[in-house]
């Protein structure tokens, strides 16, 4: 580097510091100070860098619980859309006529209330454990593990 010439950018972490800049650190009595500096600026970039791994690390994990999130909701949704549609077609082929749209109403028998109620109650339980199960079996067939706080739930 000539006289004039700009100076090299110095990186956290770089323990590079040009001979020019050493020779005039030790002539000015400098030089203890500065292989200080040198040496906290490579500590600098030794925790910058191992800051950045455990966040990478953390993004991940809630990706990846997000992910998971969004794949159990859509799959409990479409579950429920078609259980819904499951319940009233043997509704109406186990009694001849519509399941109740309003169970509370009054118009609307005890016995045919309580029926809709344990139908719709089972099968919409039975719906979500198949989804659950489906989706998590899927999981594990593209990521290669078990989604997040599926083995947690013990």
């Amino acid at each position: 580097m000539g006289e004039g010439a700009p100076a090299e950018p110095m990186r956290a972490g770089s323990a590079r510091v040009p001979a020019d800049t050493r020779s005039r650190a030790a002539a000015n009595g400098l030089a203890e100070e500065m292989a200080a500096v040198e040496a906290a600026r490579a500590k600098l970039g030794e925790d910058l860098d191992q800051l950045t791994a455990e966040v990478r690390g953390q993004m991940s994990q809630t990706m990846e619980k997000t992910a998971w999130r969004v794949v159990a909701t859509l799959t409990a949704v479409l579950a429920s859309v078609a259980v819904r549609k499951l319940l009233m077609i043997g509704w109406r082929a186990a009694r001849r006529s519509d399941p109740p749209s309003n169970p509370g109403s009054p118009t609307v028998t005890w016995p045919e209330a309580i029926g809709w109620a344990l139908a719709s109650g089972a099968g919409m339980g039975v719906g979500r454990l198949l989804a659950e199960r489906g989706a998590t079996a899927g999981w594990v067939k593209v990521v290669g593990a078990m989604p997040p706080g599926i083995l947690d739930q013990d």
